[in-house]
């Protein structure tokens, strides 16, 4: 257990004081979310009104105020983040209307939807649908993208395709991290907190005062809890070194879904009159083990003809099937702890070369380390058979024509089934393996110009990666006393080992003119340009991956046009209306040994923003539809991977945004999403199955409901602060197609088909307290109050198989600012 100082001495906060105006202007994409109570509640007016806050954002990569941007926006302040306990990524979902987050079982690997969207191919030769950025620079690879950060200002999220203004294209939208600025005066803030599952969780926070032109802010993060399901295998050990060497000896942990992370962030600003630079370097040392898998039972298809019978031996050879239809609260995994490192550096350089005209530069290396671990998503690692018995259950029975030697083999072979594997005899239906790496380099020019009738963004962008991976795949795979040996019928049903070298070069250059037609009318105009070089070095395949392409250096190139047209009127000072055209695109590429083609989306979107009754409610809403095309699917049918453009859709919906302050203190805020995506077609294994597909972990309705209230002050002990939050999705699929068994007929459903649900976390606390030259807060809080168990993540790999999420947490925070 590593337990910084911070974490044992310190306890957190949950917020300080109000905020008269909440900004979140900055570099990359945004979204603004409800603002906590201690933004929406400005000191009174000379009337003695109370209003809602201006939020400033950059979703056009320049400072606009929130209801002046013709764009589907939402932004969660550092405040909002400490409030609803958002230490990462994945816990971000629903905070934006229709934007959907989970992992894929191990910790590391988010799937992001945003718009019925779907992002979350853990391979390195695919790009992400959803970009992530951090303080303005792209996240080339989806795996080590959800790490935590101990100094976030605030989280942007922006809705919809990105074809013009920001890094990488990206289909369904985006999510910039933005940390905080250094102050360049003394201070330091300290939180912490201990719950249930013992989660302990510390982050220090110090701005040094400035000297010359330098200001400096360091921070440190420490969070850990343990996991949550028990595993009946812990401690043991399977030896993968006769596939690969380095993979060695993998040990299972003894709990799942548990988490260790260490972060720490060092932010530099220099300036120098007309010139700024900022240099940042974030690192964070993650691990985790990955959920606890379990089966909902065998698909009865041609693979589960022989994994079925290997089932139902399990109560005679002391195995253990983790099947079950409702949370099991202990399992048999094959899962080892998962170690990765992620660290970065950016230097940002920004001249006011005039009062209207400003030159950005944006340079940045970042690396990611994933060592190899092993992950039991197939929910086998507990089945017990020998290699020998293995054998003889896919052994045909001898012919007419059999010699006595043949007959004699086969009739010993079946005698085997009557005893028991050996101690260390296993079996795997999909065992899966994996580690990898990634280097990345990135460099932005931006322009801005202003002039009296117009505001032009414009630049040129070049990113470059270098990523191997390795990965050990086993299907219908028994291990011979805990050691993985190659076998005659690997090959029959593909199990080996993938070696491959992704690197991937993208330059682009862009532009977006916006011209003032009258004080009311604006007309918007954006293109972008984008080359995209991909190579695939492939020095191993295994059969399982679903290669079309063997060993080999394969090189492709594209090359697309993007655009965005906006119409924006604004026929009050307190509101706005849009209409919006945009394109995005993902490229295609080569995904082990299997080509894919780019996809594209085309989105037509019309919004508008209000804000009412003397600024006390604010109401956004927007419609949308969009043209799918060559959508980029992964799915595994009969043991293999398929990977593949699946055809056409459409997709349809709106999004709703509110918040009202009806009196001081009080912030009622909530949202609705709506997002339907139709197949026009959808070909699969060379089958049209668009009347039945439908897209995985994705809801078609998302909500959400908040109440803050922050009390007068007590005396000279601070004032009460309470919130209540929930947020819902509606019921959403395992699998994009129904499981089939021989006959063609559906199966598994009852399992496949998930049911919505409500998440609900609140909070309550004493805040702002004085003591002595510092505020300090208490409060205790809970997530998940109302214990909801669903399942998160699920894949059809020979058995449909899912995992439970974490259930109700709860614990107390403590904090000091100086």
């Amino acid at each position: 257990m590593r337990i910084s100082l911070y974490a044992l001495a310190l306890a957190g906060v949950s917020s300080f004081g109000s905020a008269a105006i909440a900004q979140v202007a900055g570099q990359g994409p945004v979204t603004v979310a409800p603002p906590t109570a201690a933004e929406a509640a400005p000191p009174a007016q000379p009337d003695g009104q109370v209003g809602l806050a201006d939020i400033v954002v950059t979703a056009q990569r320049r400072e606009e105020s929130l209801q002046k941007v013709p764009v589907a926006v939402t932004a969660i302040s550092s405040e909002q983040l400490d409030q609803l306990r958002v230490t990462n990524v994945k816990n971000l979902a629903g905070i934006a209307p229709s934007l959907q987050i989970q992992t894929q079982g191990l910790q590391s690997n988010p799937s992001i939807a945003i718009r019925g969207v779907a992002s979350g191919v853990s391979n390195n030769a695919v790009d992400p649908k959803v970009g992530i950025y951090l303080d303005g620079v792209y996240i080339g690879r989806t795996v080590g993208s959800i790490f935590d950060l101990a100094d976030i200002a605030r989280v942007e999220v922006l809705r919809g395709p990105q074809g013009t203004l920001f890094g990488r294209n990206a289909t369904a939208g985006a999510i910039s991290l933005v940390s905080a600025t250094p102050k360049g005066e003394w201070g330091l803030r300290a939180t912490g907190s201990y719950g249930n599952y013992n989660q302990l969780r510390g982050k220090a926070v110090l701005d040094l005062p400035a000297f010359g032109p330098f200001s400096v802010k360091i921070a440190y993060l420490h969070d850990e809890i343990e996991g949550d399901y028990r595993n009946l295998i812990g401690g043991r050990s399977i030896n993968l070194g006769l596939r690969i060497p380095a993979f060695g000896t993998q040990t299972f942990s003894k709990k799942l879904g548990g988490r260790n992370i260490d972060g720490g962030q060092l932010a530099i600003r220099g300036d120098f009159g007309n010139l700024t630079a900022d240099y940042r370097f974030d690192y964070t040392d993650a691990r985790s083990t990955g959920r606890g898998m379990q089966s909902f039972g065998v698909i009865p298809d041609q693979s589960g003809q022989i994994l079925g019978p290997i089932v139902a031996l399990q109560p005679a050879f002391g195995g253990i099937t983790n099947i079950s239809a409702t949370r099991l609260p202990a399992i048999a995994s094959a899962s080892s702890e998962e170690h990765v490192v992620t660290q970065g550096h950016s230097l940002t350089l920004s001249v006011n070369a005039t009062d209207n005209f400003t030159v950005k530069s944006i340079t940045a290396f970042r690396k990611f380390k994933q060592d190899p671990n092993i992950f039991d998503l197939a929910a086998t690692g507990g089945l017990r058979l020998s290699a020998a018995q293995f054998g003889a259950l896919i052994t045909p029975p001898p012919g007419p024509d059999a010699t006595p030697a043949q007959i004699a083999a086969y009739q010993a072979g079946l005698a085997t089934l009557g005893t028991r594997p050996g101690a260390n005899d296993t079996f795997f239906s999909l065992l899966t393996a994996r580690r990898t790496r990634q280097e990345q380099f990135s460099q932005e020019v931006q322009f801005q110009l202003d002039g009296e009738s117009f505001e032009l963004t414009a630049g040129v962008f070049y990113f470059h990666e270098n990523s191997p991976a390795d990965d050990i795949l086993g299907i219908l795979e028994p291990s011979i006393n805990g050691t993985i040996v190659p076998l005659p019928f690997d090959n029959a049903f593909g199990s080996g080992v993938t070696s491959t070298r992704s690197i991937n070069d993208s330059i682009a250059g862009y532009g977006q003119l916006t011209f003032h037609l009258t004080d009311t009318l604006d007309i918007t105009g954006g293109l972008r340009g984008t080359i995209d070089d991909r190579e695939l070095i492939i020095s191993a395949i295994s059969g399982g991956q679903g290669a079309v392409l063997g060993t080999g250096d394969y090189k492709v190139s594209y090359q697309k046009i993007n655009y965005t047209g906006i119409v924006t009127w604004r026929p009050t000072t307190q509101s706005t209306v849009y209409g919006k055209i945009s394109s995005g695109y993902v490229a295609g590429g080569i995904l082990s040994g299997i080509p894919y083609k780019p996809e594209t989306l085309v989105s037509y979107e019309l919004g508008a923003k209000t804000q009412l009754f003397d600024n006390r409610v604010r109401l956004n809403a927007a419609v949308f539809y969009s043209d799918y095309k060559d959508l980029q699917t992964q799915n595994f049918i009969n043991g293999r991977q398929a990977f593949d453009n699946a055809g056409k859709a459409k997709i349809k919906g709106f999004e709703v945004e509110t918040e009202i302050a009806p009196v001081r203190g009080l912030v009622i805020s909530g949202s609705v999403g709506y997002s339907d995506l139709d197949y026009d077609t959808f070909v699969l294994a060379g089958r049209e199955v668009a009347d039945v597909a439908r897209t995985t972990y994705n809801s078609v309705w998302t909500g959400r409901a908040a109440v803050q209230y922050d009390s007068p002050d007590i005396g000279n002990v601070g004032h009460l602060q309470g919130r209540l939050e929930g947020r819902y999705r509606s019921r959403y699929f395992l699998t994009s197609t129904p499981l089939l068994n021989l006959a063609g007929q559906e199966v598994l459903e009852e399992f496949n088909r998930r049911p919505g649900y409500w998440l609900v976390d609140g909070r309550l606390g004493l805040v702002d307290i004085p003591v002595g030259g510092a505020r300090a807060s208490l409060s205790v809080f809970g997530q998940n109050i109302f214990n909801e168990r669903y399942v998160s993540f699920g894949a059809p790999v020979l058995s449909l198989v899912g995992t439970y999420e974490r259930g109700r947490t709860y614990g107390v925070e403590l904090g000091f600012a100086f």
